[in-house]
């Protein structure tokens, strides 16, 4: 059995990986990643879940471009102002995931019907769906680590959620919860900050 302190050490050293070789992410190994997410509790143990592999350049260029035409829409509706010339500079980096070798859409079933109209909002939250697929990403991101493969998890490109769902078939019942870009590093970011644990723990006795 792993020891705490060396899960740790494991878990420190993982990098969110923006730049990437060009060699491509062996199949095998990408059904590795997938299993290990497959092992993520879920709610209900339903498993509502789904991974979209795309390694197609051409599908990932119409990805990355469906993604800035609507950040360009959303700037082009927006009023004015210092928000939106901050926005400006965002928006480039939004479209990035598309010069990955791989790219995984995680996706999860919406909720029933019938618990959206007894619970409203708060729908999603009850039925756990995209929590249970939240779990699972961080799994293949673990499991990419320990094969030498980065990744980095992106949500700006859920903007355009509905039309990415549209271009890749899922259908109205599944909504993306986020994409996750996969290839062998490029770059060896230095370690992040974190808050001191004593910051963000709260112990009620």
């Amino acid at each position: 059995m792993m020891e705490i302190g060396e899960f740790l050490q494991f878990v420190r050293g993982r990098r969110s990986i923006r730049k990437f070789r060009e060699d491509p992410v062996p199949k095998e190994i990408i059904y590795h990643l997938i299993e290990a997410a497959s092992w993520a509790p879920s709610a209900s143990n339903r498993q509502d879940w789904e991974f979209t592999v795309i390694a197609s350049p051409g599908m990932r260029q119409k990805m990355g471009e469906i993604v800035q035409n609507r950040w360009q829409s959303i700037l082009a509706e927006s009023l004015q102002g210092a928000v939106t010339d901050e926005l400006k500079g965002y928006v480039s980096n939004f479209d990035w995931f598309s010069r990955a070798p791989v790219v995984v859409v995680v996706s999860a079933k919406r909720p029933e019907r019938f618990l959206s109209h007894l619970l409203g909002e708060t729908a999603e939250d009850v039925e756990g769906g995209k929590i249970s697929a939240a779990m699972a990403t961080q799994n293949l991101m673990l499991a990419a680590h320990a094969a030498g493969i980065g990744s980095c998890c992106v949500t700006g490109p859920l903007a355009a959620r509905e039309a990415l769902g549209e271009l890749l078939g899922l259908g109205k019942r599944r909504a993306i919860v986020c994409l996750v870009a996969l290839g062998y590093p490029a770059e060896e970011p230095a370690p992040p900050s974190r808050r001191p644990v004593s910051k963000i723990v709260r112990f009620l006795e």
